[in-house]
């Protein structure tokens, strides 16, 4: 904790990393200055500026967290990549496609984390996340714009019903935040005051998919995420018009990581998307 806030120079940022309350972290720094007698932060308006104790204290936390993490990567498998991904492209990209490579690769063994925020230093070797591209003490790869196209279960409508993009406000839509820039690509002026979407909100793609193909509505989606559940025909596409970014989908690695097996990974991972 006390790394993080001189790292930073910011209770808050500090805390956003490691998953606490700001309160808790301002407490923990206070305790800590109690119980060794010497100021370790200064404050400056909203931000904390590290006293000479504070930086050479932080400069040994700092040593010690990096042994600390050498051994435990001693230790760990080195044949296991611990893959940290957004749950939808976890599932409906990353997953299915595995096999292919293991079967080049059978020695690695594979562990995927579905979360949508970044995790910790050090608790995966490789993270897949949708955002602008700019993670701090990360290499970041740009792999495919997050994408939106209208999808829906073809029992639900009558493909005659959806004759051109403004017929869409006539029906279930399935919320999500980038219906408006969807409807403003296709040339369709939403009401100030409509109300076409459904009552519930799903956190990521993944589950708003499957509500659409449990016929909740019509849902904002992925083309190439769902493009299994568009050929089998459990999901229609009625429009060829998709919104593409400004967010994408990125790979992420540490700085220079050059582990054989990591750099495998990624190569393939890379040159599948094309």
């Amino acid at each position: 904790m006390l790394e993080a806030c001189a790292r930073h120079a910011s209770y808050s940022r500090a805390a956003d990393e490691l998953g606490v309350s700001p309160a808790a972290v301002s407490q923990r720094m206070r305790d800590l200055q109690a119980e060794l007698g010497v100021s370790l932060f200064e404050r400056h308006g909203p931000r904390v500026a590290p006293t000479e104790h504070g930086l050479r204290l932080a400069g040994r936390v700092r040593d010690a967290l990096a042994i600390l993490s050498a051994g435990v990567d001693e230790c760990r498998d080195s044949m296991v990549i611990r893959i940290s991904a957004a749950p939808t492209f976890a599932a409906r990209w990353l997953a299915p496609r595995l096999a292919d490579f293991r079967k080049a690769h059978s020695p690695v063994r594979i562990v995927i984390d579905a979360a949508i925020d970044v995790r910790p230093h050090g608790s995966f070797d490789v993270a897949i996340r949708s955002g602008q591209g700019s993670w701090r003490g990360y290499a970041s790869t740009r792999l495919f714009a997050v994408e939106g196209t209208p999808l829906y279960n073809p029992h639900l409508y009558d493909p005659g019903i959806l004759s051109s993009p403004a017929s869409l406000l006539g029906c279930e839509l399935v919320h999500s935040d980038e219906w408006d820039a969807w409807f403003a690509l296709a040339g369709v002026a939403v009401p100030v005051h409509a109300s076409h979407y459904s009552n519930a909100r799903y956190p990521t793609q993944d589950l708003a998919g499957a509500a659409a193909l449990e016929g909740a509505g019509v849902a904002l989606l992925s083309p190439r995420l769902f493009a299994d559940a568009i050929a089998q025909g459990r999901l229609t596409r009625p429009f060829d018009i998709t919104l593409n970014g400004p967010e994408a989908y990125w790979l992420l690695t540490a700085q220079g990581e050059a582990r054989p097996h990591l750099v495998a990974f990624c190569d393939w991972l890379i040159g599948s998307i094309g």
